[in-house]
Order: structure tokens, then sequence, then C-alpha cells
């Protein structure tokens, strides 16, 4: 049985937030579900960038890209979107999945553009999309951050799926670098809120934020 890893790239030094969802998605549809009773087409509602489900969803997932871990403190609300985890084509394939599947709660996470877009079609095994799925909390087994600040495929995951998985998110971008030193001095800012030299280090922050946003 998978237990929850300590040391999740996602998480910064200074601020650790536990990505296990348990029931909160339960608790979440049964929000929904007594606004919308007879809506099967989850994502229509959640995908809808600012309003009340498309926050609580985000919510779910601490206002972070449930792939790289990027969040709003670095890029605005509005460059999240609301990933299928399988993806909507294969409904064209004639497998054995159904739209209401496709588009249920379950298949959906809370990603960031680079992340949504990169990944895109991918699909592979069923076995393997066990492993992948972020809501099965078993990447922070297959994904590390390096000492360096990048994001690496542990050794025990290094075959060609992952791989593949790891190149279509852009996870080895040198973008998530950066993305994750700004958070790291956010969080720790925060942490040391009032100390003498937070003000210089905000300064410094914005100045790597008006480089980061000319390359999102």
């Amino acid at each position: 049985m998978i237990t929850k890893q300590l040391n999740d790239y996602r998480n910064t030094s200074y601020k650790v937030y536990d990505y296990t969802l348990g029931k909160k998605k339960l608790d979440f549809m049964d929000d929904f579900k007594s606004i919308h009773p007879r809506a099967w087409n989850i994502y229509s509602y959640v995908n809808k960038n600012g309003e009340g489900f498309n926050i609580k969803f985000r919510n779910l997932y601490h206002d972070k890209c449930v792939y790289c871990g990027i969040s709003t403190q670095v890029i605005n609300s509005s460059n999240f979107e609301v990933d299928h985890f399988i993806p909507k084509t294969v409904l064209d394939l004639k497998l054995e999945y159904d739209k209401k599947d496709i588009h249920g709660i379950d298949n959906l996470v809370n990603s960031c553009k680079m992340c949504n877009r990169g990944k895109k079609d991918f699909l592979c095994d069923s076995e393997e999309l066990e492993n992948l799925h972020p809501d099965n909390n078993k990447l922070p087994f297959i994904f590390y951050r390096n000492k360096d600040l990048s994001i690496e495929v542990s050794s025990d995951y290094n075959r060609d799926t992952v791989k593949d998985f790891y190149t279509k998110l852009k996870l080895d971008n040198q973008l998530r670098r950066l993305d994750y030193l700004l958070m790291e001095m956010k969080d720790f800012c925060d942490r040391y809120e009032g100390a003498p030299i937070i003000n210089e280090i905000h300064r410094l922050i914005l100045k790597i934020e008006s480089k980061r946003r000319k390359n999102y």
C-alpha cells in the first residue's frame, strides 16, 4: 500500500500541503448535487473559471497544479485549467470509456495551462494510468525535486511511459526551477514576516516575477 510521501516535489521547504484527497471529492459532489441534482457533465460546471464550483474545485488542490506544483502565488488563477486526466479524445476512439466517466469528478484534476496543454492526449495502459493519476497520490514516488530544483524521474519508475508523461508535461522545462524558487522565496517571506530582510527579498521577487510573466 502506498503511504504518504513526506518530500513531495510540489511542496516547498517552508509550506507543506497534503495532496491526499480522501473523501474531499465525495463531499464536493454532495454539495454539487444539492444544487445540480441531474447534472452528469461535472466538467462543464467546474471549468467556468472564477465561478463558485470552479473555486471550490481548485481549493481541493490548494490552488496548485497537481502535476508540477505551481501555485497562484506565481501565476494568476486564469492560467489554471480543469484537466481531463484521461483525455476527452478517448470518446472518439470508441474504447471502453463512458462520457459520464470522462467528464465526471474522478477524472478531473486542477492543472496549470502548461501541464494541461502539454499533456494533451496522453494515454497509456490502465495499470500505468493508476500510477500516474494525481488523486492516487503516487506522483511523489515517481518524481522528485533535485538539489538544483529540477524535477526528475525516480529510478524505480524510469520507464518509457513515465518518461513520455514527464516530457509531455514539460517537467524538464527550466521554468519549473524558476517557479519553485519563487514559491520558496514567497513561503520564506510568509514564515519570517516582519524580519528586516523580508522587504529586500520582496523586491527581488518582483524582479524575478517580471521576467517570469514574459515566459508563460
